[in-house]
């Protein structure tokens, strides 16, 4: 697991700091109106068996099509220190009278074209605070890139919880994934149980403590550690003629980690959006999630890598992400 992991992380790494010139998102105009559309199109494309030819991104495309694709800005809104001035990283409606916070890791990061497509449309102001392998949940957690305790992370963690309660913004969304390799394991998988980090979520809920603040948690995705399907691109271009072998499902493991992060936001009075039937299918049992989702526009390569979505997918879903979010905007 640990092996798997370290790969996993590293390809979501590579994969968000490339080079990203001359590479479009499409799909970015319109998407599904509603959460039970976006369901039917995720059911219907566990029958896909051959790589459909209307294919957006393209797969040599994928592993780069991410958040700052459309916004190449956002590069320096990413960090890999402990500082970040929230002053420089103003998207949305930047003469928006409402401040919305998007904080959070390789997650946040992936949902900022959604984000960002919505804070224009309602003229918000959208202030992204954000930084790989960094859980905003309060928890000491390994760095596997390092291969050492991740302490810029509980620095970074700290200055942007006093940045967002000076900021006093209307609105936080926090997004997040969920490692079990403690800082003081040496590496070692499991040393994080969902109880640690429910509670740590409730520590850093709880801090941001302005009262005009709403928060909200975007739920996990379900990722993969199987080797044949850790970047799923590549495990496309390998199954032209039955993509389905690139199909991951959810497991009990992931079940309770968003068990966690939903019993944190019921403990905190803020919101959870479970963002599974977006992704997977509830018609089977565990749901199951394909690489490639479609409708009468075409067709969509869901992840950059294991349980990140591209760019592309992320604004196929801002109408829907924004339904979501409305009870709080």
């Amino acid at each position: 697991m640990i092996v798997r992991f370290v790969r996993v992380l590293t390809a979501t790494l590579l994969a968000g700091t490339a080079v990203m010139l001359g590479i479009s998102a499409s799909g970015a105009s319109s998407g599904p109106g509603s959460a039970s559309q976006v369901a039917a199109d995720v059911a219907s494309s566990l029958s896909i068996n051959t790589l459909p030819g209307n294919l957006s991104p393209s797969l040599a495309n994928a592993s780069k099509d991410v958040a700052t694709v459309g916004t190449p800005s956002l590069k320096a809104c990413n960090v890999t220190g402990v500082t970040l001035n929230p002053a420089k990283c103003v998207f949305g409606d930047k003469r928006g009278s409402k401040t919305m916070v998007l904080w959070g890791d390789s997650h946040a990061f992936m949902w900022f074209p959604a984000v960002n497509a919505i804070a224009k449309k309602d003229h918000w102001k959208l202030v992204a605070l954000l930084q790989y392998g960094c859980p905003p949940a309060d928890v000491s957690v390994w760095n596997p890139l390092t291969k050492s305790p991740y302490a810029s992370c509980n620095i970074f963690r700290k200055n942007m919880i006093t940045a967002i309660n000076k900021l006093n913004p209307s609105l936080v969304i926090i997004s997040e994934f969920f490692t079990t390799q403690a800082a003081n394991s040496g590496g070692a998988s499991n040393t994080i149980t969902t109880a640690q980090w429910q509670a740590g979520l409730v520590t850093t809920l709880k801090a941001l403590h302005t009262k005009r603040t709403k928060k909200v948690v975007i739920g996990s995705t379900v990722a993969s550690f199987s080797q044949s399907v850790a970047v799923p691109p590549q495990c496309l271009a390998a199954e032209v003629s039955s993509i389905q072998k690139c199909t991951i499902s959810d497991d009990a493991t992931q079940q309770a980690q968003r068990g966690a992060e939903l019993a944190a936001t019921k403990a905190t009075s803020a919101r959870y959006i479970n963002v599974l039937p977006w992704m997977c299918s509830s018609a089977t049992k565990p749901a199951s999630c394909s690489g490639i989702v479609g409708d009468s526009g075409g067709y969509r390569v869901v992840y950059y890598s294991t349980g990140h979505i591209t760019e592309t997918y992320a604004l196929w879903l801002s109408t829907v992400l924004g339904t979501a979010l409305k009870p709080s905007l």
